[in-house]
């Protein structure tokens, strides 16, 4: 019986023991987190400017990612803002090579509550998005809208 309270009790400090590894362990990871969204990322030199309206608090994300690097090195800033309801604007300057994803995230919306989204590139509008919540969310589901780009230095549309 000694012997199987040992075995057993080994087993859980082992467990115990990977666990803590993997949750406390530095994954070599060089993406930063900010929240707040940056002026400039890297060496800049392109301008992403982005306007937000909302009806309800909400969470605006950009993630930058530069597609160059090797799988896992490619995220290089994740950054976020919570912003009450209302009208909101940033702008970022980002080198050429850097993309990523922009998402405004209503925090607890209701039926009705709208998330609106427009960018520009260089002074050129490359997406405007706008959405209305028209019934009660389901569980685990969310209301944003969200944009893509590989390379916000391009205006150009990518195929």
């Amino acid at each position: 019986m000694k012997k199987l309270i040992l075995r057993l009790g080994l087993s859980a400090l082992g467990i115990a023991a990977t666990l803590l590894w993997w949750t406390y362990h530095d994954t070599g990871s060089s993406a930063q987190s900010m929240s707040h969204i940056p002026a400039k990322v890297g060496e800049g030199g392109n301008r992403l400017a982005v306007e937000t309206e909302t009806t309800t608090p909400s969470t605006f994300r950009i993630t930058f990612d530069d597609l160059r690097k090797p799988v896992g090195q490619q995220i290089l800033v994740e950054s976020w803002e919570k912003i009450p309801a209302g009208p909101h604007s940033w702008t970022v300057d980002i080198p050429s090579g850097i993309g990523g994803y922009i998402e405004l995230e209503a925090d607890h919306p209701n039926p009705g509550d709208t998330l609106t989204q427009r960018i520009r590139i260089n002074g050129k509008e490359v997406d405007s998005q706008s959405d209305r919540l028209d019934s009660a969310l389901q569980p685990n589901t969310a209301f944003f809208v969200q944009f893509h780009r590989d390379d916000f230095s391009s205006a150009e549309a990518e195929p």
